[in-house]
């Protein structure tokens, strides 16, 4: 039995040691509509672990003398779902039918797992070394729509590198949401170009805490680092051919001290040295919190105008959460803002705050009709296109912190 992460739904292997297909350099690669994706990858990174060039069979549909790996997309038609995908492995070769594109991009992950581990390499251990698959027949579809990682790049930054290798791993385990989380208090990692100063005093803080936030223990070097317009579209495009969409998060009104240390006309200057703080250089709840003004709101909007030029994902996440309020309620300005928006205290204009640019952001995007399907088969309906800190729109009540996680709950099947 192969050992399958995520393991699929249905496996049916033959043990027998003649139950086994050869593979070559007469191994050839057919790719049908719609699978160019499934295609390229597997020539790029399969091809160069295993030295196989998978050329395309004759195209007057002649017979070919080696094995071919056979692409389809046979959809509803075939009984697949989206991100459906049906492997069978025989003496004729390998047929990958996937509902769409993105399921057959799964079932050629399956291929490479099925290769086993050098298959994972970037060159070939030993150009001269047989490569073979047992005869198999696996089917899979995804338990969850949404199966998504976190990268928090605004504490720790990673250069882009890292973040396309990030992109191969997710790949890998048929993940399919890059949840980016791009800034925070200790780093903004996004260039705004109408706002430059976001990286050229916000990407950069002078030492980082070793450990937890209440350790003693610093590291004195300065940490940090952004990606340009074109690092963007490169890894938005690269997640793309892996059938991936990338979510950016830009935090309000909390989280933000990195932007007010590059404008400190943010903050709340009426209680706050705003133009004395730096990019925060510890971690946990930081006490500063953006001004309520429309100056504000003003600036985020020309932030949320590049990002969505950016990425094309129907989802912008804004935070919301960990916003604390002891700025807000010793401010003035802050006090007079509650009381002409009529919105109760701190956390109604919390609330406010994040309807914003609910409004603002889905009226320039709407939202996907739906969401996915829940385990059960029933359609989920989306109305709102933002991943929204769980605030209660009641006046005077506390809001709740969000859930943050956003990995599949199982590893049984995608």
């Amino acid at each position: 039995m192969h050992h399958l992460i995520p393991a699929p739904r249905t496996h049916t292997a033959e043990d027998a040691p003649e139950a086994r297909l050869a593979l070559g350099p007469d191994t050839a690669l057919r790719s049908g509509a719609g699978t160019g994706t499934a295609a390229r990858w597997l020539r790029a990174a399969v091809g160069a672990a295993t030295g196989l060039a998978l050329p395309e069979p004759p195209a007057d549909g002649g017979a070919h003398p080696g094995p071919v790996v056979d692409l389809r997309i046979v959809g509803e038609a075939g009984r697949l779902g989206a991100e459906a995908y049906r492997l069978t492995v025989s003496a004729d070769g390998v047929l990958i039918e996937g509902g769409d594109a993105a399921g057959v991009f799964w079932g050629a992950q399956t291929l490479r797992q099925l290769l086993g581990p050098d298959a994972f390499r970037r060159a070939p251990l030993n150009p001269g070394r047989a490569w073979s698959l047992s005869h198999v027949r696996i089917e899979d579809a995804p338990r969850f729509a949404w199966r998504g990682m976190m990268l928090d790049v605004a504490r720790h930054f990673m250069p882009k590198e890292g973040v396309l290798r990030q992109l191969d791993l997710m790949a890998a385990h048929k993940l399919n949401v890059f949840h980016f989380h791009l800034t925070d208090d200790q780093g903004w990692r996004i260039d705004i170009r109408r706002h430059p100063e976001l990286v050229r005093t916000g990407s950069w803080r002078p030492r980082s805490k070793w450990g937890h936030r209440a350790s003693e223990l610093w590291n004195d070097t300065p940490h940090g680092g952004y990606y340009s317009h074109d690092d963007i579209r490169e890894i938005v495009a690269y997640a793309a051919e892996r059938h991936i969409t990338v979510v950016p998060e830009i935090e309000i009104p909390g989280h933000s001290q990195a932007a007010i240390a590059a404008y400190p006309e943010l903050g709340n200057t009426d209680v706050t040295d705003t133009a004395s703080l730096g990019v925060w250089d510890t971690w946990g709840i930081n006490p500063h919190a953006l001004a309520p003004t429309e100056d504000t709101l003003r600036f985020y909007e020309g932030v949320f105008e590049e990002v969505l030029e950016l990425f094309p994902s129907p989802f912008i996440h804004v935070g919301g959460d960990e916003c604390l309020k002891d700025e807000w309620k010793a401010s003035p300005a802050a006090q007079a803002r509650i009381a002409e928006l009529g919105v109760g205290d701190e956390d109604g204009l919390q609330s406010w705050f994040i309807r914003h640019f609910d409004t603002w952001l889905t009226a320039r995007r709407p939202p996907p009709h739906r969401l996915g399907r829940d385990p059960g088969g029933r359609p989920r309906r989306g109305r709102h296109r933002l991943l929204l800190a769980r605030l209660l729109r009641g006046r005077g009540r506390r809001p709740r912190r969000p859930r943050r996680r956003h990995c599949a709950p199982s590893s049984r099947s995608t």
